[in-house]
């Protein structure tokens, strides 16, 4: 079993991942072009795209930022083209997810708070403890290049979550805030 960072070869691994994990989530609604595009983008700095391989196959990815100011304007210019066709076909078939993109980044732009972040971690079922060896693994990728010693932060659902809430307590984040997201979606923030 080992932890790497992701290559472009792996971001199909990662998006399969990505879609048995995450199903009813909106980055999903949005498709595979897109989730390609997405998770291509993490690839180059400030992003942090890595996967758990076991047996030779991809287990589990986490994606994340080295700091949270201006990461989304700068995902996007990491993969300017990709986003650019993606989003016209968004626009031709969900053109208020191109909106609710939009007020998202723009909600994460206004965060008070400077910090590096984990956006996704998903492992394929298992008993070997992947998620707990992806997030170690996440939080060393950051600290090798957080000369301002920032905080680790992420964000996970309030409701019917009482494992993903435990396993990040487990893993020594702390509940920073309560909040709402998009949709009247109560979230908890993490921090560590």
């Amino acid at each position: 079993m080992k932890v790497r960072k992701a290559t472009n070869k792996d971001i199909i691994n990662i998006v399969e991942i990505h879609l048995q994990r995450f199903s009813s989530f909106f980055l999903t609604s949005l498709g595979k072009s897109f989730l390609k595009v997405f998770y291509k983008a993490f690839l180059k700095n400030p992003g942090i795209l890595l996967v758990l391989e076991d047996g030779g196959q991809i287990r589990g990815f986490a994606a994340g930022s080295r700091e949270n100011r201006g990461f989304f304007k700068k995902l996007l210019m990491n993969n300017l083209f990709g986003f650019t066709i993606s989003g016209a076909r968004i626009l031709l078939t969900n053109p208020l997810a191109l909106k609710r993109i939009a007020q998202n980044a723009g909600k994460a732009e206004k965060n008070r708070l400077i910090f590096a972040e984990l956006l996704s971690i998903a492992t394929l079922e298992n008993k070997k403890g992947y998620g707990k060896i992806l997030l170690g693994e996440f939080e060393r990728e950051v600290a090798r290049e957080n000369s301002a010693n920032l905080p680790v932060s992420l964000t996970t659902d309030y409701d019917n979550n009482e494992r993903a809430v435990q396993f990040y307590r487990d893993n020594g984040f702390e509940i920073y805030e309560i909040f709402e997201s998009y949709q009247k979606r109560k979230m908890y923030r993490f921090l560590k």
